[in-house]
């Protein structure tokens, strides 16, 4: 009976393959999963194992084609619709009432299970099932495992239900809004971020993807109370940033580390308690701090044992001045903060004028040339992938909240930048965009769609605000303030495949500069909209914005395409307002991506070949974009594909691939890492937060590292790098038709994607706090 099933689904395999495989061949792979399903077997199995079964023998063959990947997720996805509901209001009313509850198994909220049956049908009727049958194998694999509700120890929702619950969760009695977002995040043309997914509609109303958190360094006390809050919001399903700026240095006092190694604890303990993720935290700490050095080298193997830190990443602050002094290797000098507090609430020239008047009226906590302390950043970054780089002055002269005070943290992944004290805990919630679904079948882009579904994403996050459950009155008083939200893109690099474009050609750049472009201006017309119906966000008066200085105005240049009438939009924020402070901001985005099918935020593919990890194990699969293509060129044999897993997933060695095919699937490891700053660059005007932007170097030298920070810092980015990737100088297991392959230092951790080392074979991350 299995095998029946397997054989009807294989026939929408089979017009796929006689693209590239004739008639007899197709039928002889049939033949071949068959016997193989058959070898797994067992005299007694229940019909839902066997056909997780099928699934995975149909995966462990994606090295052959992209599309065994879409029918084993076809098969996982019967699998899962023959033991769930039908009906999503049957379903609602099933488990959000009755024994359900009382066993503690599910919890929908009583407003979903109003609403279910206030609409009813025309919710029922909405739904769209087959649109399940659209999931990849890792991504259903995916959902199953974190996303969708269980009850009993057993998956009991469905996509679609998943879809529907947050839409309503959001739109509430709005139905047609409703109707709206559940079409478009069910056609995958959006998504919000990873807390929203799992907590709307049940007793968990926590949304909000990020935090940024300042402590309260005026003693011990306040310090150590600090621990407790950050508790909250990773049990609140966040991430988090954090600046220890303010914490006195290891003199007479225990110095920055070791209040990390309490937080690191409390991060390892709430990890236990959370359902998804486990807890993490970025703690930006500024270059001038008397205890940077040994903050530089915490997840490093030359750090002492006694201040080594798993769960949270070192992130520095960095002014202009350093990177001036960096520039010519000049003298820079440490200082305690407690004898320098004019540097905390600086930045630009003033910070400069303190910092030169401190250097010859304060005793400094240790002196060194800027070069020595790039080369203890390069060391570490080589082996850890940190710390990150943050540029302090970019951020505040270019900030959406200046009225507000210096922004001195950023979010756990490096893209939110917002005020934040001991006070104001600032929240961002986040979605992001599927690019690659607005490319035609004649590769032209529809910036029109884009620009309807950023306004839905918009409301859908703006909404959220309101409906959101925050941790600390810190949090949720910021979240009603500023209003801030992120809305980014995920899966740039397939827009290029899809139209043809190398990742860095001028008209790659170009089309990447108009994609934002069109975002931005989608969301600030949405927001000054939602400003009219309900009023501009409390903090907006003596904004940049309020003033008609908008992010791109605070940019050197005229960006403009002249699609859009920037000017009209500008007088109306001025007389209307906004109703957010903050609107766009590109996240990494590794979890969500995988659902949709994209490859993650705006990085270039690491590599051709994609190792998945699954509940059952590992899967390979090769870039669908460069099967596409070879199969377009009649050129997809078994001996290119053997010879692209021989290559490590580079094509740019193997003499029959034609070199536009060749240039147009380039690795991030065969691109300059000054083209992918540059086209950061590029979109920067119109992303009024920052950017995670990873880079990769096959080979790190601390000069190399300088050079490429001091070319982001000179185009004015505000994150100089999240991850710094380098790759492994062999590869350590071989590639194989359906082999696992893995790097034991390229695991995901809690959103990273990566640590440490790479090999060119991209393991998919399915662990993000920040992720839209």
């Amino acid at each position: 009976m299995v095998c029946e099933r397997v054989v009807v689904d294989v026939r929408w395999l089979t017009s796929r393959f006689q693209l590239c495989w004739d008639l007899d061949r197709t039928a002889l792979e049939l033949g071949n999963l068959v016997n193989e399903i058959s070898r797994g077997l067992t005299t007694q199995i229940s019909a839902g194992d066997l056909l997780q079964h099928c699934a995975v023998v149909v995966a462990s063959s994606a090295t052959k084609h992209p599309d065994y990947s879409r029918l084993a997720g076809r098969i996982s996805v019967v699998g899962l619709h023959k033991m769930t509901d039908k009906s999503f209001t049957n379903w609602v009313t099933t488990f959000g009432t009755g024994t359900f509850v009382k066993l503690g198994h599910i919890w929908i909220i009583s407003d979903i299970i109003r609403l279910a049956s206030l609409f009813n049908t025309d919710i029922d009727d909405a739904i769209l099932h087959s649109r399940d049958f659209g999931f990849s194998y890792g991504a259903i694999q995916t959902l199953r495992r974190s996303y969708l509700l269980r009850a009993g120890g057993r998956v009991v929702e469905r996509p679609q239900f998943l879809y529907m619950r947050v839409a309503l969760a959001i739109h509430k009695d709005n139905l047609e809004l409703v109707l709206q977002t559940y079409d478009a995040l069910s056609r995958h043309v959006f998504t919000f971020a990873t807390p929203t997914l799992v907590n709307a509609g049940t007793l968990k109303p926590h949304f909000a993807s990020c935090f940024l958190y300042v402590p309260d360094a005026s003693g011990p006390k306040g310090l150590l109370g600090s621990a407790h809050d950050m508790d909250l919001c990773w049990l609140a399903d966040g991430g988090i940033g954090l600046t220890l700026g303010e914490v006195p240095c290891r003199r007479q006092q225990p110095g920055v580390l070791q209040l990390m190694r309490t937080y690191d604890s409390h991060a390892e303990y709430t990890s236990a308690c959370r359902q998804t993720r486990p807890s993490a935290a970025t703690v930006h700490l500024p270059i001038w701090h008397g205890d940077v050095r040994q903050f530089i080298q915490c997840r490093t193997s030359r750090a002492a044992r006694h201040e080594q830190i798993v769960n949270l990443f070192p992130s520095l602050w960095i002014c202009d001045l350093f990177m001036q002094r960096s520039e010519a290797n000049e003298e820079w000098h440490l200082f305690d903060p407690v004898d320098v507090p004019a540097l905390q609430d600086s930045f630009g020239e003033v910070f400069t004028a303190r910092y030169i008047e401190y250097e010859k009226s304060v005793a400094p906590v240790a002196t060194l040339r800027a070069g020595d302390l790039w080369t203890s950043i390069s060391r570490a970054q080589e082996e850890t992938g940190t710390p990150f780089v943050m540029f302090q002055d970019a951020i505040n002269e270019k900030n959406n909240e200046a009225h507000l005070g210096v922004v001195r943290t950023s979010n756990l992944c490096t893209e939110i930048v917002q005020y934040a004290s001991e006070d104001i805990t600032a929240v961002c919630m986040l979605a992001s965009i599927a690019a690659p679904r607005f490319v035609s079948s004649t590769g032209q882009y529809d910036f029109e769609g884009l620009h309807a579904v950023t306004k839905l994403a918009v409301l859908g996050v703006n909404a959220l605000l309101d409906v959101a459950r925050y941790p600390t009155e810190a949090a949720k008083a910021s979240a009603s303030n500023t209003r801030a939200v992120g809305v980014g893109v995920q899966g740039l690099a397939d827009v290029f495949k899809a139209c043809g474009l190398s990742f860095t050609c001028a008209k790659a750049r170009e089309l990447n500069i108009r994609i934002f472009e069109t975002i931005y201006h989608a969301s600030y017309e949405a927001s000054v909209d939602l400003a009219a119906q309900s009023g501009p966000y409390i903090r907006f008066p003596g904004s940049p914005a309020s003033m008609g200085r908008l992010q791109h105005d605070m940019w050197k240049g005229d960006f403009g395409s002249g699609r859009y009438d920037f000017a009209r939009l500008r007088e109306r924020i001025v007389e209307v307002g906004l109703r957010n402070s903050m609107l766009t901001a590109q996240m990494p985005t590794a979890s969500t991506a995988r659902l949709l099918g994209n490859f993650d935020g705006v990085e270039p593919y690491t590599s051709n070949i994609l190792v998945h990890r699954v509940l059952s194990g590992d899967y390979t699969e090769l870039c669908p974009w460069l099967v596409r293509d070879l199969v377009g060129r009649g050129l997809w044999t078994d001996e290119i594909r053997s010879m692209i897993l021989k290559h490590h997933g580079s094509v740019q060695d193997i003499p029959s691939i034609p070199d536009d095919v060749k240039d147009v699937h380039r690795t991030v490891w065969e691109i300059d890492p000054m083209d992918i700053i540059d086209m950061a660059a590029d979109r920067a005007p119109f992303v009024d937060q920052s950017q995670s932007m990873s880079l990769h170097v096959s080979k790190l030298s601390a000069e190399q590292m300088l050079r490429v920070q001091l070319h982001a810092w000179r185009r004015g980015l505000k994150t100089g790098v999240y991850y710094l990737r380098t790759q492994a100088p062999a590869y350590p297991l071989p590639y194989g038709v359906g082999k696992m392959v893995t790097d034991a230092a390229a695991t995901g951790v809690n959103d990273v994607g990566k640590i440490g080392d790479n090999v060119n074979a991209i393991n998919i991350a399915t662990c993000e706090n920040c992720s839209a």
